[in-house]
């Protein structure tokens, strides 16, 4: 193969040959170096692979002997505790400013709008007690169920005459 390049640089001068045969060894140093990027990159992409399957298996284990204390005899259910509120009250909390805007307008438009109190929030479901699987608005009459649907409708055209978006 040498010589074979060699025949190929008999025409120039001998400083052009020294910069053809530095271009050669570079492009060879670049592919070699690509390979072995190449090995690296696959051998990495092995090692996480096995590192996964280990991880896998050992949650795998975890998993089934959290089920077994579930399931024995000594188990005591407890009330759940999120991991997210304990997250939230470790982190130092930032006031948080509203911006506030400058300029003619009304008390009203200015201030911010607060939420409700969180004593309207519903905490509880409430369930019927009439031992009906269905609620009682699937058993309308139809003529009362078209008179709410075209209500309805009358609304939305409505809303959207006046510019705002229909959801």
């Amino acid at each position: 193969d040498s010589a074979n390049i060699k025949a190929g640089l008999e025409h120039l001068t001998p400083a052009e040959q020294a910069k053809a045969r530095l271009q050669l060894v570079l492009e060879a140093a670049a592919k070699a170096d690509e390979a072995l990027k190449a090995k690296e990159r696959s051998e990495e992409e092995a090692k996480k692979r096995k590192e996964e399957d280990q991880a896998t298996l050992v949650e795998q284990v975890k998993r089934v002997k959290e089920i077994e204390a579930i399931e024995s005899d000594s188990f005591v259910p407890q009330t759940f505790r999120s991991s997210k509120e304990v997250k939230k009250s470790t982190e130092p909390t930032e006031p948080q400013y509203e911006p506030v805007t400058v300029g003619a307008g009304t008390a009203e438009a200015s201030a911010p709008e607060k939420e409700p109190p969180p004593a309207n929030i519903p905490t509880a479901i409430k369930y019927q007690d009439d031992n009906s699987l269905a609620h009682p608005n699937l058993f309308l009459e139809k003529a009362e169920a078209e008179e709410k649907w075209f209500q309805r409708l009358v609304a939305l055209r409505q809303e959207r005459l006046m510019g705002s978006p229909v959801a």
